[in-house]
């Protein structure tokens, strides 16, 4: 004869019951205190970020030297450059949930006026409706150039500009007009209009400078971190002492 094991009595299964739920109680208890905390400290990210001097950037970072000035905050602030120039920024606080930052960025002068979205991820960055004037002012702001005192004013439409891991993209125009400039010997030289077309091939992303009547030079940011400067006769001419017996190739590794 088989002995077979008590059934469980009533007591026994409301015992067993009441410590199943205090274990669940305690598991969400759990989860919801980790929620909370992470909750908590992605505030104080964002409280800290919207309330540190943005002078503070000059402890961490070397600042080019065209910053003359910082002011307001990290997440919203204003950098004064050289020749009357400023740079104004206003962060977006929901994209720090996407683990990016990202900001929308204004560049101002007497004859500047461009907007534009900056984000920087884990993966890429990228400069988004980039739009606006650019005066040759700016030139100034770039010094080790050939060229100084240029008159030739920009209408800027870039739709993305962007580089990541493995790859590159851009999409847009620059339609520059035509002017002068002056070189290093003060010689005046002729700037025609000029048209910057911006595209992708592959993972690269390609800028194709051209006149009314030719293409003048391109330049690609390839996605293996090459810069790539292909410069035809054409547009050789247009600066001051560059070979113009044929085509010229220049590839710098970054």
């Amino acid at each position: 004869m088989t002995l077979q094991p008590p059934p469980e009595t009533d007591g026994a299964a409301g015992l067993q019951g009441q410590r199943k739920g205090r274990l669940r109680r305690a598991l969400r208890n759990a989860v919801l205190l980790i929620v909370v905390s992470c909750c908590t400290a992605l505030v104080f990210v964002i409280a800290l970020a919207a309330t540190m001097p943005a002078s503070a950037l000059r402890r961490v970072i070397d600042l080019p030297a065209q910053i003359t000035d910082l002011r307001g905050t990290i997440w919203r602030g204003h950098a004064t450059l050289s020749d009357g120039y400023a740079l104004e920024w206003n962060g977006h606080f929901a994209a720090l949930i996407l683990a990016k930052i990202s900001a929308d960025v204004t560049l101002t002068g007497a004859d500047t006026q461009l907007t534009g979205t900056f984000t920087l991820g884990p993966r890429t960055m990228a400069l988004q409706d980039l739009t606006g004037r650019a005066g040759p002012g700016l030139l100034a702001l770039a010094p080790g150039l050939p060229i100084d005192s240029c008159t030739s004013r920009a209408i800027v439409d870039v739709t993305r500009a962007s580089f990541g891991r493995g790859q590159a993209a851009a999409e847009g125009t620059v339609a520059i007009d035509a002017g002068t400039c002056l070189d290093f010997a003060a010689n005046s030289i002729a700037v025609p209009a000029l048209t910057l077309t911006l595209h992708s091939v592959g993972n690269d992303a390609v800028a194709d400078l051209s006149d009314t009547q030719s293409a003048l030079a391109q330049l690609t940011i390839a996605g293996d971190r090459r810069l790539i400067i292909r410069v035809e006769p054409a547009g050789a001419a247009l600066i001051p002492g560059m070979p113009t017996a044929g085509v010229t190739m220049l590839e710098y590794p970054f």
